[in-house]
């Protein structure tokens, strides 16, 4: 069998696991995150070698799900992704399009990179097709989407997908920069950022004109 064909039949195997409900699997994967919550705490290295260790599976187990480390902070950072977006849905509409809404979610966005800083460090350092940074945009794009469709409404002649492709990788762009250092800042100024850089629309919930950034906060502010 060719390598190409062996290489795609893994990774069939890996979606069909992350798509299982066996409960075996779920406990497999509660594990490995449990595993690389604890090292990131304790300040050790990520590595496969010692995440296998302390999770207490094997490597073979290990690879069944994920192809290597970058997988992995892949899907813990979808994770985060969509937990964070179903807390702030959770709160209501009203309470999602106001400044404190998205100020806690950029916290708890920060905080989340914070936490496993040296796997993505790591993860964002490989070379990877589009590259690790690109990948973790397009699955943020999917919660700004949902965000914009659901809660907020843009400026005449924004289109969605461009606002929400936009706002991912100006996003991811400074997360990576600040997780590899390239970037000195500390968490809760980097949260900040992303809160005050979010366009107005995306916090209020109501359109503004082409050209007008701040909106209605402006013209509030203005009376």
């Amino acid at each position: 069998m060719m390598r190409g064909a062996v290489t795609a039949d893994i990774a069939t195997v890996r979606d069909s696991i992350r798509a299982s409900s066996d409960p075996r699997v779920a406990a497999t994967r509660t594990r490995l995150s449990d595993a690389v919550r604890s090292l990131a705490l304790a300040g050790r290295a990520i590595t496969v070698s010692s995440l296998v260790a302390e999770a207490r599976v094997s490597r073979a187990t290990f690879y069944t799900h994920f192809s290597g480390i970058d997988d992995l902070a892949l899907h813990l950072q979808e994770q985060a992704f969509r937990d964070i977006a179903a807390e702030t849905r959770a709160h209501g509409i009203s309470a999602s399009t106001d400044d404190s809404a998205m100020a806690r979610s950029q916290r708890a966005l920060i905080e989340h990179y914070a936490t496993y800083r040296a796997l993505y460090a790591a993860a964002f350092s490989v070379a990877v097709p589009r590259g690790a940074e690109s990948r973790v945009a397009e699955l943020m794009k999917v919660e700004i989407l949902a965000h914009i469709r659901e809660i907020t409404s843009p400026p005449p002649g924004i289109d969605p997908d461009i606002a929400a492709t936009y706002i991912a990788h100006a996003a991811t762009g400074l997360i990576a920069s600040w997780v590899l250092d390239d970037l000195t800042a500390r968490p809760d100024e980097i949260a900040e950022h992303l809160t005050q850089l979010m366009p107005r629309w995306m916090i209020s919930g109501q359109p503004t004109s082409a050209g007008d950034t701040d909106g209605p906060r402006r013209k509030k502010n203005q009376q």
